[in-house]
C-alpha cells in the first residue's frame, strides 16, 4: 500500500478521509450596505439548511476483512464518529462506538478480527493521533479504545498494517524531528514505537511490502522535479527522475513480476498514463492512456495478484475502461443493473468470496452502497440511506466548457435553480487546492451540497476547474504557475462570469464569489484585482498574504513545498517576494468596493488566523463593509456540525442581503444564537 502525502496543497479537507483596488468612499460604503436588492422570484420550496447537511448521513462505509461487519462515520452530537453494525442488518441496528466532540479524521479495518484503527486530531490542529479500537459482539457491541500515540504536538499518519507482521503498524511521524516525517514501527499491543527509517530524502510517498519494509518511494524536490527511488539492501537508489512540473504516483508493486505500476506524465506525456516500470532496469511500458486524450488517469483497480484490471478517467464525467475480458463482462452486468444516470465506483473487491462493494451516486443523490456477487451476477443493496431531500427537488449539475480569453478551454460545473435559467443572481465557487478539482456527484466535494442549497435559494452556481486544477494534464496544471491573483487563474474565473452573462444566465449586477482555502484567496483576489465584477464575496480560510501564507506552513511541510515555490514563490528570493507582494490582496485593500464575509478556524495550521484578522482590520480601518466569523474549535475548514450550519446560515443571509437570493424562513433559535457566538466584533480587533 502506498501513501501519498497531500502536503503541497491548500486543499480544504472534509476529513475525507480525503485532500489555498481604487478607494471606496464612505458614501459608496453606505450605498453598498443599505442598497435594496430585489429578491429572487420562484415557486420552488425553500428547503431547510439542516436537510442539506443531514445529521443522519453516513460516509466512508467499510466492510471488515472477515466480511462480517460494516463500519462508517456519522454525526454523533455534532461530530463525525464511528458506527458499527453486522453485515445484513438494518441501518437502525448500527451502534455508535466512539463519542468524541472532535470529528474522527479517518479509519481502517485491522487484519485482526473485531479490531480497527482510527485517527483524530484536536479541534482541527491536524496533529492527528492514532487509536486502536477492539470490540466484543457476543451480546451487545462493546468497544475498548486504546490510544497508540500521545505526543499531542506531533502528527502521526498510518501507512500500513503489514500482512506478515499484523501486530505492528507502519506509520509516519514528526515527533523526533518537527520538520521531518520519519518512518516508524508502532506496536499495537503496548503502543511502543521504534524507528524504521529517517526520511532524510523527503519522501512524500512510500510503498511498504507485506513484511513492513519500505521498498519504493517518491519525493518532491525544491525545483519541482521528482525522483522515484528503490530500496536495495538498505540503500535508496534513484530509479527514475522527472522533469520540472511532472508527476509520478506509485500505485502498486507486483513483487512476483518485479514491476511497479505508476501513473505518470513523464517523458513527453501530457496526461498521466498507466505505466509499468521494471524495478531492475527502470524501463517503462505504457499500459493505458485516455482514449479521448481528455484527462489524467483517475483510478486503477487491481486484482489480488497486483495486476491492473480496470482504469478510469475523469473529464467532466467518470469513464471506466476494463483491462481484461473477465472484468469487462462483470462491468457490463453491473452497469446494466442501474437504469438511471449515475456514477459507479468499486470501493472494495473480495476475490476469495467474489463479492464487490459498489458506491452508486449522482449529482442529486449522495448514493448508496451495493454488493455485486461475481459468482451469480446479482446486484443487491448493502446499505441503503434515505435521502434527507428527495433528489427530484434538487438541481441537475451540468458539465460545461467555456473558452478563456487566451483560448484555453475550461471545464466547469453549472447548477441552476429548477425551472430558471435567465438573468439569475450568480455565485462563482472556485475550489481549494489549487491542485485539486471539482467532480459531478453530490458527495464528491465539500461544497457540492452548498451549491445545491444556493441553487435552491435562486442562484446559478458555477464551479470552474480553472487552470492549475488537477486531472487535465501537466500543461494545464502548470499554466497556473505564478498566475495566482493577477494572472490567468483569476482570469479563468472572470471569464466564467462573462460567459454566463453572455449566455443570458447571469445578471451582471448580481454576481458573488465564495471559496475556501485557495478558493478563499481567489475570492479576496476577485474583490481586490477585479473590484467591479463581484457584488458580494466570502473568503473561507483564505490567505490574504502569499508571504505570510508561505512563512506559516508547519515545519513538516517544508520538504514538500517545491510545487508551491514554483507556482507561488519563495519569500526568501527577492524577485519572488516582490511578485508575491503584488499578488497579495492585503496590499490592495483600497481597491475593494464589495461587501466581504470572512470565515476562519482559529486552529488552522496552514492558513492561520492572522490571514483573516489582518484583512478584517484593514477593512475596518478603511471603513469598508466586512463581517467575520471565527470558530475557536476548528482548523482548516469547519467540521463540527453546529459550526458548519452557522456558517451556512451566515452565507445565506449575506448573499441574500447583497444579491437578493432567498433565505430560510424559520432557522432555529439555537442556530442563530450559535452564529452570534461565532461573530467577531470587527471594530474591536
Amino acid at each position: 500500500m502506498s501513501h501519498k502525502l497531500l502536503l503541497s496543497s491548500l486543499l480544504l479537507t472534509a476529513s475525507a478521509v480525503s485532500g489555498l483596488m481604487s478607494g471606496c468612499s464612505t458614501q459608496q460604503q453606505q450605498n453598498l450596505t443599505h442598497s435594496v436588492v430585489a429578491p429572487v422570484s420562484s415557486t420552488a420550496a425553500v428547503l431547510p439548511i439542516e436537510a442539506f447537511f443531514n445529521e443522519q448521513g453516513i460516509s466512508d462505509i467499510q466492510t471488515s476483512n472477515d466480511g462480517k461487519w460494516l463500519a462508517f462515520l456519522k454525526d454523533y452530537q455534532g461530530a463525525k464518529n464511528l458506527y458499527l453494525m453486522p453485515v445484513g442488518a438494518a441501518l437502525s441496528d448500527a451502534q455508535v462506538i466512539t463519542q468524541y466532540s472532535t470529528p474522527i479524521a479517518g479509519f481502517q479495518w485491522s487484519l485482526n478480527d473485531n479490531q480497527l484503527f482510527f485517527a483524530k486530531d484536536t479541534d482541527g490542529n491536524e496533529n492527528t493521533q492514532l487509536y486502536k479500537l477492539t470490540f466484543d459482539a457476543t451480546k451487545a457491541i462493546s468497544a475498548q479504545i486504546q490510544p497508540l500515540t500521545d505526543q499531542v504536538d506531533s502528527r502521526y499518519m498510518l501507512l500500513r498494517q503489514p500482512k506478515l507482521n499484523p501486530e505492528q503498524l507502519i506509520v509516519m511521524a514528526n515527533h523526533s524531528q518537527a520538520q521531518r516525517l520519519d518512518l516508524y514501527r508502532l506496536n499495537i499491543k503496548d503502543g511502543s514505537i521504534t524507528p524504521l527509517m529517517e526520511n532524510t530524502l523527503g519522501f512524500g510517498q512510500i510503498e511498504v511490502n507485506d513484511s513492513g519494509e519500505p521498498v519504493l518511494a517518491a519525493n518532491s524536490n525544491p525545483d519541482n522535479t521528482r525522483n522515484l527511488y528503490i530500496n536495495e539492501q538498505g540503500q535508496w537508489r534513484v530509479l527514475l527522475s522527472t522533469d520540472f512540473g511532472e508527476e509520478i504516483d506509485i500505485l502498486r508493486i507486483n513483487t512476483e513480476r518485479n514491476i511497479a505500476f505508476v501513473k505518470a506524465n513523464i517523458q513527453g506525456r501530457d496526461k498521466q498514463q498507466l505505466l509499468s516500470i521494471d524495478l531492475t532496469t527502470g524501463k517503462l511500458t505504457t499500459l493505458h492512456q485516455d482514449p479521448r486524450d481528455e484527462s489524467d488517469v483517475h483510478e486503477v483497480l487491481f486484482d489480488d495478484a497486483g495486476s491492473p484490471i480496470a482504469v478510469s478517467y475523469y473529464g467532466g464525467r467518470l469513464r471506466t475502461y476494463p483491462l481484461n475480458q473477465e472484468f469487462k463482462q462483470h462491468w457490463r452486468t453491473i452497469n446494466d443493473h442501474f437504469k438511471r444516470d449515475v456514477e459507479i465506483t468499486v470501493s472494495d473487491r473480495n476475490q476469495d468470496t467474489g463479492l464487490w462493494q459498489l458506491h452508486v451516486a449522482s449529482d442529486t443523490d449522495l448514493g448508496n452502497e451495493y454488493v455485486y456477487d461475481a459468482n451469480t451476477g446479482k446486484v443487491s443493496v448493502l446499505l441503503a440511506q434515505q435521502p434527507s431531500i428527495n433528489p427530484s427537488l434538487l438541481s441537475n449539475k451540468q458539465s460545461i466548457h467555456y473558452t478563456a480569453r487566451d483560448g484555453v478551454t475550461i471545464q466547469a460545473y453549472l447548477t441552476l435553480p429548477q425551472g430558471q435559467s435567465k438573468q439569475l443572481p450568480t455565485i462563482i465557487l472556485p475550489h481549494g487546492g489549487p491542485w485539486a478539482r471539482d467532480y459531478w456527484t453530490l458527495g464528491s466535494g465539500y461544497f457540492n451540497p452548498v451549491a445545491q442549497l444556493l441553487a435552491n435559494r435562486g442562484y446559478a452556481v458555477l464551479q470552474p476547474n480553472f487552470r492549475a486544477s488537477t486531472g487535465f494534464g501537466k500543461r494545464f496544471l502548470n499554466l497556473g504557475n505564478k498566475n495566482w491573483g493577477t494572472g490567468s487563474m483569476q482570469d479563468d474565473l472572470t471569464d466564467g462570469v462573462n460567459y454566463l452573462v453572455e449566455q443570458g444566465i447571469a445578471n451582471k449586477q448580481r454576481v458573488g464569489i465564495m471559496g475556501a482555502s485557495y478558493g478563499g484567496y481567489a475570492a479576496l483576489a476577485g474583490v481586490t484585482f477585479t473590484p467591479d465584477v463581484y457584488q458580494a464575496a466570502i473568503s473561507y480560510v483564505g490567505p490574504s498574504s502569499l508571504i505570510t501564507l508561505m512563512e506559516a506552513f508547519p515545519d513538516y511541510y517544508r520538504p514538500y513545498l517545491g510545487q508551491f515555490y514554483n507556482a507561488v514563490g519563495d519569500p526568501e528570493v527577492a524577485a519572488d517576494r516582490t511578485d508575491m507582494q503584488a499578488r497579495s490582496p492585503i496590499n490592495f485593500v483600497d481597491n475593494i468596493k464589495t461587501p466581504l464575509l470572512l470565515v476562519q478556524g482559529a486552529n488552522d495550521p496552514r492558513v492561520t488566523q492572522i490571514e483573516s484578522d489582518n484583512i478584517a482590520k484593514a477593512l475596518v480601518n478603511k471603513s469598508l463593509p466586512v463581517e467575520y466569523i471565527l470558530a475557536k474549535d476548528e482548523g482548516h475548514g469547519f467540521q463540527k456540525r453546529d459550526n458548519k450550519l452557522a456558517y451556512i446560515l451566515a452565507m445565506e443571509r449575506f448573499f441574500a442581503k447583497h444579491l437578493g437570493g432567498k433565505v430560510s424562513p424559520t432557522p432555529s433559535v439555537a442556530l442563530g444564537d450559535h452564529l452570534q457566538s461565532l461573530t467577531v466584533d470587527v471594530k474591536a480587533l
